[in-house]
């Protein structure tokens, strides 16, 4: 049930007020601006294996509200919080695991994630070029070299104290 009420106190775009009335019956503030923004509720829940029965271990899965392009990672007993609205689509994903899509409102508490496995006709292995970085070392031992040179030629120029 998305609703549309104003939010008192916030400052509108148009006209920076921070207090302005509004008409419920139009949803329009005196301004022209309207609210037409769905209430965020706190999802929360456990990601298990369905397998093992065994939560995942923090970090490794990724809970995604794909609407409104933000996400979570579960703690280390598998237990995720993430805000959205009520229609929004959140996707839970991890490797060589089923991607599950559900609606907000359709999430349940207990998520059990389902192994998956493909056969792969091919594989493509590329490998990155190992970069050297003698250039870079050989300037350095070059100033370095050039300093301790000046270091000789001052010592000499200074006068021995008998």
């Amino acid at each position: 049930m998305e609703t549309d009420l104003p939010i008192y106190g916030l400052a509108c775009p148009d006209i920076k007020a921070t207090y302005i009335e509004f008409d419920t019956q139009t949803n329009t503030k005196n301004c022209g601006c309207t609210m037409k923004k769905a209430p965020l509720m706190l999802l929360q829940g456990i990601i298990t294996d369905a397998k093992t029965k065994a939560p995942f271990q923090a970090g490794l899965v990724n809970v995604y509200n794909v609407t409104k392009g933000t996400g979570t990672l579960p703690d280390a007993k598998g237990m995720y919080q993430l805000q959205a609205a009520h229609n929004d689509e959140i996707r839970i994903s991890f490797v060589g695991y089923r991607t599950i899509s559900l609606r907000a409102f359709e999430l349940p508490k207990l998520i059990e994630l389902q192994e998956e496995t493909q056969n792969l006709e091919e594989v493509v292995i590329t490998a990155k070029k190992k970069t050297n970085n003698y250039a870079i070392v050989g300037l350095g031992l070059t100033a370095l070299l050039f300093m301790y040179a000046i270091s000789e030629d001052e010592k000499k120029k200074k006068p021995k104290n008998v």
